[in-house]
């Protein structure tokens, strides 16, 4: 009997060796040069964390509030849909683009003007466009985030302008920017370096006024692999930033709060990770690596081929397989055409069709499934050579999620 009481103990013991294993003892180093109250550092196919400062100490996010706001509208509105500028939000303090009462613009160009120039207005004419007021925005905004996984967040505002009982932590914005990222629309806008947005005058003589953005994320000038991020800054906050980078096959999510040195702190953190990469929990086969769907695996689990044969596919929804996304589209022959591409390339491609929450039509050029992480990584960064694209790596469980979520 004892003997058998010791046995049941025994699995209880492994899962929390496991569950207590930090970021790879590589990682130590950073610890002297990062200036952030928080930083989280994780890889986005399978939510290994590579490296965490603070992670769930809850701050003020400043601007990279607007993440969660963006997500609201693309899954609320239509991007040709226009929204009125109200009084109110011309009100809101800087940055603002300067928009007029009686204004309307599409949600394309509000998205661009807050995600792009951090422009508060806009941020401010999405919130009352769409829940009719900024506390109830607020609420949606919250109930997100909690939907997402960042359970230790709670917004007051659209915009991110220093409040009471406006605070997230770098864990939050690290989960929410990476669920943000499988939205076609919102990779779209974040890799952009600079566009116009325009806003139409009211009244019988309509005026259309250009204005133009330049993207404050400087890592899309001068970062090798940079796909995308959102800038921050209050007094109150001090620096911030979430974002990602690409390259290799390997995606990675970085997320900085109260920092004194952004960009010093942000490209510490990705080169440390992409540096460091094959060293970490993901590929040593002596350490287990945690896939979003809460297995635990190894690289020693190695199986017979690379990719699924087409008998195992119709299973692969039960596997911690692997889908390489190769770039998202509404028109369906420019899918094709890059499906055409990638095919001469060697590879063998699907095109999937999709809806999203409002309406319109999504086609994704994927390929895959994938058994191991390290052949999909392989394959992708060939894919990148023969396209010039920075693809995806989803596990299979993240390919079956609902429209208005797509990869």
């Amino acid at each position: 009997m004892k003997r058998d009481r010791h046995l049941g103990i025994f699995p209880i013991l492994i899962f929390f060796l496991f569950s207590s294993l930090g970021p790879p003892a590589w990682a130590n180093s950073l610890k002297k040069k990062i200036t952030a109250r928080s930083a989280f550092l994780m890889d986005a196919t399978t939510g290994q964390v590579l490296y965490e400062r603070n992670p769930d100490l809850k701050l003020p996010p400043a601007s990279t509030t607007k993440v969660v706001t963006a997500i609201i509208a693309l899954e609320a509105k239509k991007l040709q849909d226009r929204l009125k500028v109200t009084k109110n939000a011309t009100r809101v303090p800087r940055l603002r683009m300067g928009l007029r009462p009686g204004h309307t613009m599409s949600v394309r160009d509000l998205l661009y003007g807050a995600l792009l120039y951090s422009a508060n207005d806009a941020s401010m004419v999405l919130a009352e466009g769409i829940a009719g007021s900024v506390q109830s925005f607020a609420k949606m905004m919250t109930l997100k985030a909690h939907l997402i996984g960042g359970k230790n967040s709670r917004f007051t505002n659209p915009h991110g302008l220093t409040d009471k009982g406006h605070y997230s932590t770098t864990r939050d914005m690290a989960m929410i920017f990476n669920y943000a990222m499988k939205n076609p629309d919102f990779r779209e806008i974040v890799q952009t370096k600079w566009t116009s947005a325009f806003a139409i005058s009211a009244g019988k003589h309509k005026r259309v006024r250009r204005i133009p953005l330049r993207n404050k994320n400087r890592l899309l000038w001068n970062f090798d692999g940079a796909i995308g991020g959102k800038t921050g800054f209050t007094n109150a906050a001090q620096r911030c930033f979430v974002g990602a980078a690409s390259r290799d096959g390997v995606t990675l999510i970085v997320s900085v709060l109260g920092s004194k040195n952004l960009w010093g702190d942000t490209r510490r953190l990705l080169e440390y990770g992409f540096k460091n990469y094959e060293n970490s929990v993901v590929t040593s086969s002596a350490s287990p690596s945690t896939l979003s769907n809460g297995q635990v695996v190894t690289s020693q689990q190695k199986q017979s081929s690379p990719m699924f044969t087409w008998e195992e596919e119709r299973t692969v929804k039960s596997s911690n397989g692997y889908i390489i996304q190769i770039a998202s589209f509404r028109e369906q022959h420019r899918a094709q055409s890059l499906k055409k591409q990638i095919t001469e390339g060697g590879f063998y491609p699907f095109l999937e069709k999709g809806t999203l929450i409002n309406g319109e039509m999504i086609y994704r050029v994927r390929t895959g499934p994938y058994r191991q992480l390290t052949d999909a990584q392989k394959a992708a960064r060939k894919i990148e050579g023969i396209s010039n694209l920075r693809v995806i790596i989803l596990p299979v469980s993240d390919t079956a999620q609902p429209a208005e979520t797509p990869g």
